[in-house]
């Protein structure tokens, strides 16, 4: 099957803001059962350099604990070729803690007041060729003076701390046993059709629901050519931001080194 690359933001917006898809694919990453899933009430928007936006990806989510019980979490969905965008995710999560969170109810009202954070980051690049494809970073409540583990949750702490997902998109070799890889399976960068990684021919079998909908999604992206000129903007002003920042971190190397010379001369004329 012919498919649009989800590794560029636009076609992981169009794939995502189905939010059918949504659930199935967070619920997936999570491996929690979600009950209901909506958009936050408000869009966030960063831009690069002014070429392109980047969407930050926030739903609001009613998850089912171990326990039976429901908790009202929110999930911050982001994805990145840039492999210095470590501030920029800082940033935007210091700025998600300081403002007041607005929870769109069923009933259509709005209600604010801070709710706990679940983020996930697909990254299109390698945080270290020795770390697993897939990281969850897991909080644990521990009784210092005793060293034990606490199972009793408190909102003041869960509002103040949480849990990530972190997914490496080059590392990702499936052997597709679960429904898991199934779904990462689609951010292989593998089986192009061009040169140009926008289009690739998916050659996986499955009969699983979900993987059905994300990839007839990922197909009508393919056959658009409004997505297809969207992507050739998008590579180029990732092209572009990387030409700039090599140009920034050589001259600043150079101006290292001519700061070691002026010293090295400054110490042999004292002498």
């Amino acid at each position: 099957m012919l498919i649009a690359n989800p590794i560029y933001d636009n076609v992981f917006k169009f794939l995502m803001e189905d939010l059918e898809i949504a659930k199935g694919v967070i619920s997936t990453i999570i491996n929690t059962e979600i009950d209901h899933l909506s958009f936050q009430a408000q869009e966030s928007i960063t831009r690069i350099d002014n070429k392109f936006s980047f969407y930050h990806l926030d739903f609001v989510a009613r998850i089912r604990q171990q326990d039976c019980s429901y908790k009202t979490v929110l999930i911050e969905l982001q994805k990145t070729n840039l492999p210095n965008d470590i501030m920029r995710f800082r940033k935007y999560l210091g700025e998600k803690y300081r403002d007041e969170d607005e929870v769109i109810l069923d009933n259509g009202k709005v209600k604010q007041g801070p709710i706990p954070i679940i983020n996930i980051y697909l990254l299109g690049f390698y945080l270290s060729k020795t770390l697993p494809a897939v990281i969850k970073v897991d909080r644990r409540y521990i009784d210092v003076i005793h060293g034990a583990e606490i199972t009793e949750r408190n909102e003041f702490i869960e509002c103040l701390s949480h849990d990530s997902y972190v997914i490496q998109i080059p590392a990702l070799q499936m052997e597709l046993k679960s429904r898991l890889e199934y779904v990462l399976s689609i951010f292989m960068q593998e089986n192009f059709i061009n040169k140009e990684n926008h289009l690739k021919d998916y050659r996986y079998e499955t009969e699983d629901t979900l993987m059905k909908k994300i990839l007839r999604k990922l197909s009508t992206a393919a056959g658009n050519r409004d997505f297809l000129r969207q992507m050739e903007v998008e590579e180029l002003a990732y092209r572009d931001y990387d030409i700039l920042r090599t140009t920034i971190e050589t001259s600043e190397k150079r101006i290292q080194e001519m700061e070691t010379i002026l010293q090295k001369n400054e110490t042999e004329i004292k002498k």
